[in-house]
């Protein structure tokens, strides 16, 4: 593939330009005014009402609730979304100097894929995640190109450490994406030396993490008055677990918690084996004698998770292995929802928002084009992650200013994946959305400027 220069090179950038505005028309005028998920739903009332009621981020239900109040409903907050990710691909071709034809022939293809096509109209906030992170990347490596420019500089990572603060909020374990970033920001700052590299690094951390802290202040949306935290995460996935840990030994001692409640421990060991399943924590749901651990206080049953981690290190990685290997492998790809269309939620709660509960009229057009991608290597994680390494391998060989941050795009997109090891209680395909979109972005950089000639920064 030729790569193009001065006026043929802006021909590159104009078909660029005109793939990215043609896609965000169909993709805001297919999916319009976006799918709606159960948990969105919920998300989007306690945005509009500042009360929550379920134990995801608030961050994402303030974000919904802030365009729902400049025009109700969802479809600014899908159009900005979106277009998130629209801006910050607009920028990859002015990362370099040189461009190939092979940019826009690769980005025609992966409009066409069900993960942007169609999942970009999904209002997970998975999907917010993915495309403020790719943003915030993105913005580092413009920062990075135009590192001897101060005003832009600054600008440029100013934009970077506000998109991966709120990256952060959105997602629970989002926050490792940005001990990539800051590692990226010290490398770019190493031709001062290796302590000012520490300090712009360290400084990059710090600045992110404050932003982060300073906007979960001043987030609107709160628990309702006199009711207790809602952040019941880790203790969710103690209790998936410990459900594990007993439904693989029934037996296994749990003095803690029999301490505080032999009939609830004995009701457990009954139950675990029946539900318990690496797929997904909402099987619990099945067997009404799972509710009993809830009987136990937070702090009980946390150091009751820890005690079982301590006396069976072995059995834990086994079973948190398997657990990972259904959320990155998805071997039964249908039973980890892999797509939604529509509107999904509690009956009351649509009302009061005036949502329609159900698929919109496109919806089995949609579904009909996705599930032909289901059995191909495109509707799978490992595919993704394989992109990511080999893309993360090619800018460590050429190491251009502007390819590190792409670079550890790739490395924060493969962290945060491997945090599921710990943290899955489910298989959703969603869940490593950020992966697959890493991955896509990275090899759309690539093929812009596939040449192994490294850059000097731009003066």
């Amino acid at each position: 593939m030729r790569w193009t220069a001065a006026p043929a090179a802006l021909s590159v950038k104009a078909a660029w330009t005109s793939l990215l505005v043609l896609g965000f028309v169909l993709i805001a005028g297919l999916n319009f005014p976006g799918h709606i998920p159960f948990d969105t739903t919920t998300a989007l009332w306690e945005g509009r009402t500042h009360v929550r009621m379920s134990w995801g981020p608030r961050m994402f239900s303030a974000i919904l609730g802030f365009f729902d109040a400049i025009a109700p409903g969802t479809g600014l907050y899908a159009a900005a979304s979106l277009f998130v990710l629209v801006l910050a691909w607009w920028t990859l071709p002015r990362l370099t100097a040189r461009t190939s034809w092979a940019g826009p022939l690769l980005l025609a293809f992966w409009l066409a894929v069900p993960h942007i096509l169609i999942m970009q109209g999904i209002l997970w906030r998975d999907v917010l995640f993915a495309n403020l992170t790719v943003a915030g990347f993105v913005a580092l490596a413009a920062a990075a190109r135009l590192w001897e420019r101060p005003a832009p500089r600054l600008g440029l990572l100013a934009l970077a450490a506000l998109s991966l603060a709120f990256a952060a909020l959105v997602r629970q374990n989002g926050g490792v994406v940005i001990v990539a970033a800051a590692l990226a920001l010290a490398w770019t700052a190493r031709n001062g030396g290796w302590l000012r590299a520490i300090a712009w690094g360290a400084g990059g951390l710090a600045v992110t993490l404050a932003i982060a802290l300073t906007f979960a202040a001043l987030d609107p949306v709160h628990e309702p008055p006199g009711q207790p935290s809602l952040s019941v995460g880790f203790e969710l996935l103690a209790h998936y677990d410990v459900a594990g840990a007993l439904a693989d030994r029934p037996g296994r001692p749990l003095p803690r918690l029999e301490a505080s409640s032999p009939t609830a421990v004995q009701a457990l060991r009954a139950a675990a084996p029946k539900v318990y399943s690496p797929q997904r924590v909402d099987f619990f749901d099945r067997e009404p004698a799972m509710a009993s651990v809830w009987q136990f206080k937070r702090p009980l049953m946390l150091a009751a998770w820890r005690d079982l981690m301590g006396a069976d290190p072995f059995g834990y990685a086994r079973r948190r292995l398997e657990v990972f290997r259904w959320v990155f492998l998805t071997p039964e790809l249908s039973a980890c929802a892999p797509l939604h269309l529509g509107v999904s939620g509690l009956p009351d709660v649509e009302r009061k928002l005036g949502l329609r509960d159900g698929p919109y009229l496109q919806g089995p057009r949609l579904w009909t084009y996705a599930h032909a991608w289901y059995a191909t290597p495109l509707y799978s994680h490992l595919s993704y992650a394989v992109l990511a390494g080999a893309v993360m391998v090619f800018l460590l060989f050429r190491r251009r200013a502007e390819d590190m941050p792409i670079a550890a795009l790739m490395a924060g997109g493969l962290m945060f994946t491997a945090t599921f090891f710990v943290l899955s209680i489910a298989c959703d395909y969603r869940y490593l959305y950020a992966l697959d979109l890493a991955a896509i972005t990275g090899s759309l950089y690539v093929a812009i400027d596939p040449s192994v000639q490294r850059g000097r920064r731009e003066g």
